[in-house]
């Protein structure tokens, strides 16, 4: 090596240990630069100490950095053994010069920068909206999960899945976490986006699937095709519509789909879909009315989304749509190859629902459309589940006798597909109408009934005293008055001496006012409690207002 490379060298090496001291207080990594203005320039890495004698240094340096910090002598000390190095190789000599810049005028912003008249921010990717920036990081394999909450959730739901799981963690990864410290404006966008954006994710078997979305960009992470969060190939989503295995998205460019439609819900049939507009061409108003907005403003055709299970509904303001499991239902007979498509529903001409209550399964739906204080009810009433008076097979739908607030049945096992009843909140009151299971009959709920008994006209439950909370499935009904809650499940009716405010079942718990959870043991009556931790999901009872029932308090 000739002289003069020794001494480019040598200068190099004293001015990259001088800056590990002297520039520790400084942002923007000095250190490293001189490092890699090395590499540039010879070709090698930058000798370093013997482990020893960096950590004894670095014990030295956290001793006595605070005063280093605050003597001049040191940067200026280390300004000039920069400005004394010869010339280096271009590249090499670009990162010293920056070395220098950031030592002698500050180290440049990515926040807070003040402008001078007339001046712009340089074009940089820092400089970019937030939105932008973060789906710039996100897509280039920024991990946005910093406490492993995906991964949590998933063995929450699935522990014995450790497939996912690991499929999971290498989406995820660890190391991927630092790119959101590269600098403030990007920790800053992480910590926006974490406020304002939205997150799902479902776990069910082998399948697993996770989205993230700020700022109208989707990221999606399904184990079953995807190695890594994808961002969604559509137009920037408005809302985001998910239900397990199905999601839509409302768009400027009209309604997008993706998931599972072997039911037709997204308007065609298919098992996996990725992204894809949906269409009408069995709708002419919608089509129509979707045709006529401007190419950006599709959006304000949809004024309601329900997505429930296998099937869908969209509101608009000409009329409601329908796709997926039994449209014969809802829409009224349907040609056998169109009946994937979205069809509108069967209603009085005129009536443009602006409400949607949906809920239920395959074989357990009921839908409730509101029009003002007009409703119209249809869904699967072979047990007069209705409360229309009859248990004849539906076609369309039909006006209700009643007033319905809130369809109060919870869908909790898979049995409830096969649900043979519904319990309405309507004013002051639960209404009963189906066939009559046996943890309703043994509630003394419905005095004279016995299980199999079918009420096909909505009948009352009768409370001996004021109900403030309710919850209801196919072998649990749970009903809260002053101090206590009742419950009655799989025919075997109790209670605990609390107010309960949520459950979880198998085996049941309770939560009460304080946010303590129990577990129930064995019961003569009066269930016996006993303090046990939350569990990780579980079901709030709906607080209701509901009057005792006269015949309750004289009887």
């Amino acid at each position: 090596m000739r002289d003069g490379g020794k001494k480019v060298r040598d200068a190099l090496i004293a001015a990259h240990r001088h800056s590990i001291t002297a520039a520790s207080g400084i942002a923007g990594d000095i250190p490293s630069l001189i490092a890699c203005a090395f590499q540039r320039h010879f070709d090698e890495q930058i000798p370093r100490r013997s482990r020893m004698l960096t950590t004894f240094n670095a014990f030295i340096h956290e001793q006595v950095s605070q005063y280093a910090r605050k003597d001049a002598n040191f940067l200026e000390s280390l300004i000039a053994t920069l400005s004394e190095i010869p010339p280096l190789e271009p590249s090499a000599q670009a990162l010293l010069d920056r070395a220098r810049s950031i030592l002698t005028s500050g180290p440049p912003l990515s926040m807070n920068v003040e402008l001078a008249d007339g001046e712009e921010l340089p074009v940089a990717m820092h400089t970019l909206n937030q939105g932008a920036v973060w789906a710039c990081l996100v897509g280039g394999g920024a991990n946005p999960d910093l406490e492993d909450r995906v991964l949590q959730g998933a063995q929450d739901e699935e522990p014995h899945t450790t497939r996912m799981h690991d499929k999971i963690r290498n989406a995820l990864a660890p190391e991927a976490k630092c790119l959101w410290f590269l600098c403030r404006k990007f920790f800053f966008t992480f910590n926006v986006a974490e406020k304002d954006g939205e997150c799902y994710q479902h776990a069910w078997s082998y399948i697993f699937y996770h989205h993230r979305m700020y700022m109208g960009r989707l990221f999606m992470l399904d184990t079953t095709k995807h190695t890594a969060l994808t961002r969604a190939r559509m137009p920037r989503a408005l809302e985001v519509y998910s239900d397990d295995l199905t999601r839509i998205a409302r768009t400027p460019k009209g309604l997008w789909g993706w998931g599972d439609s072997g039911h037709g819900q997204l308007g065609f049939k298919s098992s996996k879909v990725a992204p894809t507009r949906l269409t009408f061409p069995a709708c002419a108003e919608v089509a129509e009315l979707e045709a006529s907005l401007p190419p950006w403003e599709k959006h304000w055709m949809v004024t309601g989304v329900s997505l429930i299970c296998d099937r869908t509904f969209i509101l608009s303001s000409v009329g409601t749509v329908m796709a997926g499991g039994h449209p014969e239902w809802y829409v009224g007979p349907v040609v056998e190859e169109n009946r994937p498509l979205f069809h509108p529903v069967a209603v009085p001409a005129g009536f443009v629902p602006d409400h949607i209550m949906h809920v239920g399964l395959i074989n357990a739906t009921t839908v409730i459309l509101s029009m003002g204080d007009r409703q119209m009810i249809s869904g699967g009433n072979y047990c007069g589940q209705l409360g229309l008076g009859h248990h004849s097979m539906m076609a369309g739908f039909e006006d209700l006798p009643y007033r319905v607030d809130r369809i109060m049945t919870s869908v909790d096992s898979v049995m409830s597909s096969v649900l043979s009843f519904n319990i309405f909140l309507s004013g002051r009151q639960l209404l009963f109408a189906g066939k009559v299971p046996i943890h309703v009959s043994n509630s003394g709920l419905l005095p004279g009934k016995r299980r199999d008994d079918k009420c096909l006209t909505p009948t009352p439950l009768r409370f001996p005293e004021r109900v403030k909370g309710f919850w209801c499935c196919d072998f649990l009904i749970v009903w809260g008055t002053k101090g206590v809650t009742h419950y009655c499940q799989h025919g075997d009716l109790a209670m605990v001496p609390i107010e309960a405010t949520a459950l979880r079942n198998n085996p049941l718990r309770f939560r009460d006012s304080t946010g303590q959870w129990f577990k129930v043991g064995d019961s003569d009556g009066v269930a016996k409690l006993a303090k046990c931790k939350a569990p990780k999901r579980w079901h709030d009872i709906t607080p209701v207002d509901v009057d005792p029932t006269p015949q309750s308090q004289t009887s």
